[in-house]
């Protein structure tokens, strides 16, 4: 315990360090310690004994220099207090940053005895700058878009500059709106009320939507949707990434795994979707769909007598001919070995669907040439079926141009047969 009787302070201002939360200190003109509080001690990791010893020394080695800067001052100006940031070492070797107020004690003849000091620790309001910057940079540099929403409203209260540039808005444009303006996937009323409702119950969510560009174009985007309470108050806070890229990639995975590897051609399993789509984009059933199936004319003896991979360059170039023949609109498919199929839809009555397949034969009727110099005479035969209003079944309409193909291949040559579809 420090003798109070030798430090020249009255015993009331020695109580009131010992009793108060801010760390004090008072050293003598040479800077030794002559007294510690309790705080001190408490901040620095030391007891009492330990701190006065010789051998340790409280300021940071770095800034141990500043030490005899400051008394220098206050020799100087004693009349004036001195306030410095400086760091100090806890007894475990962990800097502790603080806020040094000193102040210089004079005797009768106004030479400087003592110095009083109270530190301020500036350690937790240096991490919560820290956690500021932190949490301010990574919002600001995300590759996320970043979002405060209203759970009650929707309303887009804050984001970052990415969620709104990405959308094609300015920040202020964009804090008028609400989720379901960006959203498809919400309406204004009842979708909303019930995803906030569950939210509340679940408080995390994994969402993936679209969201809508001021252009009218749609971001395929994966969001990351949490309920937070802060400061008594519930706010959805959603970080959303662009998957544009990423659904690309599943895309072509899709179409590659569902294609033709030698033709390029969709497969059946394509086809079938293809098909789907094409029904359920049409406003009605009112239209009607050729089915034309082609097979290559003894393909086996093709391959026999000129090898297979003359046969594939055969195919090849027959998949080419049919794509430079149809429409964008129309669908083509490999169905396996030397079968393709073509569905038109748009078309009109019996002779137009047969007036395609006579076309069809003319692009085939010129020879293949293969890459060896060979020219190649090749014949098809085509079965050609018409589906109209209600006879829409895909599967049917194939199985009936597959019987018509097959009326084909008994004629000479190449040719066409047409069967109704029903």
């Amino acid at each position: 315990m420090i003798d109070k009787s030798t430090l020249n302070l009255n015993s009331a201002i020695l109580k009131l360090f010992d009793v108060t939360s801010v760390p004090t200190i008072i050293t003598d003109s040479s800077g030794k310690l002559d007294y510690v509080n309790q705080a001190l001690l408490s901040l620095l990791g030391y007891t009492r004994t330990e701190i006065m010893s010789d051998h340790v020394v409280i300021t940071h080695p770095d800034d141990r220099e500043l030490n005899k800067v400051i008394r220098r001052k206050l020799d100087q100006h004693p009349n004036e207090a001195v306030e410095i940031k400086k760091r100090y070492q806890h007894k475990q070797g962990h800097i502790i940053y603080a806020l040094l107020c000193i102040v210089a004690q004079r005797d009768e003849d106004g030479l400087v005895t003592q110095f009083i000091a109270q530190i301020r620790d500036l350690s937790i309001e240096r991490q919560s700058q820290a956690g500021e910057l932190l949490l301010e940079q990574l919002v600001l540099k995300s590759n996320d878009a970043i979002y405060v929403v209203d759970p009650a409203s929707g309303q887009i209260l804050n984001c970052n500059e990415l969620a709104y540039q990405r959308l094609g808005y300015s920040k202020a444009e964009m804090l008028r709106l609400s989720v379901p303006d960006i959203n498809p996937l919400f309406t204004p009323s009842l979708s909303w009320k019930d995803h906030v409702s569950s939210m509340k119950v679940e408080r995390n969510k994994y969402i993936e939507a679209t969201h809508r560009r001021k252009d009218g174009t749609e971001l395929p985007v994966e969001a990351s949707v949490n309920m937070v309470e802060h400061n008594g108050s519930c706010y959805l806070l959603a970080v959303v990434r662009d998957i544009s890229e990423r659904k690309a990639r599943e895309m072509k995975v899709i179409e590659e795994q569902n294609l033709d590897p030698l033709t390029n051609l969709p497969n059946r399993r394509l086809l079938d979707r293809r098909l789907q789509t094409l029904i359920n984009d049409s406003e009605s059933f009112t239209q009607s769909i050729a089915f034309l199936y082609l097979d290559v004319d003894n393909f086996k003896f093709i391959n026999d007598q000129y090898g297979h991979t003359t046969g594939d360059e055969i195919l090849i170039e027959l998949a080419r001919r049919i794509n430079d023949f149809t429409r964008q609109s129309d669908i083509i498919a490999r169905l396996g070995g030397d079968e393709f199929l073509v569905v038109m839809k748009g078309i009109k009555n019996q002779p137009h669907a047969r007036s395609i397949a006579e076309h069809l034969l003319q692009v085939f009727s010129h020879r293949f040439k293969t890459s060896d110099g060979k020219e190649i005479d090749v014949s098809l035969s085509i079965g050609v079926t018409l589906c109209k209003e209600s006879q829409w079944c895909t599967t049917d309409a194939i199985a009936i141009a597959d019987r018509a193909m097959y009326l084909a291949k008994k004629q000479a040559g190449s040719a066409i047969a047409y069967l109704d579809c029903q």
